[in-house]
C-alpha cells in the first residue's frame, strides 16, 4: 500500500495537469485515444482455379478477362490478367491461361520440350539476361524462365512459367516494370509464390466457389 501511495504521489507531482483533469476523462475515452488500430483489413484476394485446371494462382483483387488471337493460329483463347500501377511509376502485370489437356500430352511435354517453349519466349519478351529451370514433382512438370531486360527506358523483370499436369496446361507471364517499389515488389512476389498444384478444398469451400462462378 505504501508503494502504491508513493507511486500515485509521483505521478501527480510529475503531471499536475493530468491530475486536475483526471476526473473528467472516462475509461472509454482513454481506451479510444490510446488503443492501436485492430480492425482487420478486408481480404479482397481472388483465387484463379478453373474446374478444368490442375493448378491455381491467387491475385490481390479481381482479375480481368481478355482474348488473344495469335497470328497464323486458327483458334483464339482467353487470358486472365491482372495489372496494377504503383505511384504512376512501377507496374505489376500478369497474364495467365489454363487449357484442358490429356494425359497423353503429359509425356510430350518433357524437360526438353518445356525448355524449348520457354526459350522461344525470350525474343518476344525482349529479355537480355535470363535462366531457365525445370522440375517434376507429384504428378506435374514445371518450367520457369526468369530474366531482365528493358521496356523503353525502364528496367523490367520478366518471369514466364509453364505448368503441365495430367489434365491441363497452365502458362504464366509476369512482368515487373519500372523503378524498385516496395509494395510492387511484394505483390509481384506474393502472386508468383501463390502458383501451385490445386489444393483439395473442403466441400463447403468448393460449393461456395461454384456458386460464385454461376
Amino acid at each position: 500500500m505504501r508503494f502504491l501511495l508513493t507511486l500515485l504521489a509521483l505521478i501527480i507531482f510529475i503531471s499536475p495537469a493530468f491530475a486536475e483533469d483526471a476526473e473528467e476523462i472516462t475509461i472509454d475515452e482513454i481506451v479510444e485515444e490510446t488503443a492501436e488500430e485492430t480492425e482487420e483489413v478486408e481480404d479482397t484476394s481472388v483465387r484463379y482455379a478453373p474446374k478444368t485446371c490442375d493448378f491455381e494462382i491467387t491475385f490481390p483483387e479481381e482479375p480481368y478477362l481478355s482474348k488473344r488471337c495469335p497470328p497464323n493460329v486458327k483458334k483464339c483463347y482467353q487470358i486472365t490478367g491482372y495489372t496494377m500501377v504503383y505511384d504512376m511509376a512501377t507496374t505489376v502485370d500478369f497474364s495467365v491461361t489454363c487449357v484442358p489437356s490429356k494425359p497423353v500430352n503429359y509425356d510430350r511435354y518433357n524437360d526438353r520440350a518445356i525448355k524449348a517453349v520457354l526459350d522461344s519466349m525470350v525474343k518476344r519478351a525482349e529479355v537480355s539476361e535470363y535462366s531457365i529451370d525445370t522440375q517434376e514433382s507429384n504428378g506435374y512438370r514445371q518450367g520457369s524462365l526468369i530474366g531482365t531486360g528493358k521496356y523503353g527506358r525502364q528496367n523490367r523483370i520478366y518471369n514466364a512459367q509453364l505448368w503441365v499436369g495430367q489434365n491441363s496446361v497452365m502458362t504464366i507471364e509476369a512482368k515487373l516494370t519500372g523503378p524498385s517499389h516496395p509494395k510492387a515488389d511484394e505483390v509481384f512476389s506474393e502472386i508468383l509464390s501463390s502458383i501451385q498444384k490445386k489444393k483439395v478444398r473442403k466441400a463447403k469451400e468448393t460449393s461456395d466457389e461454384e456458386d460464385d462462378e454461376d
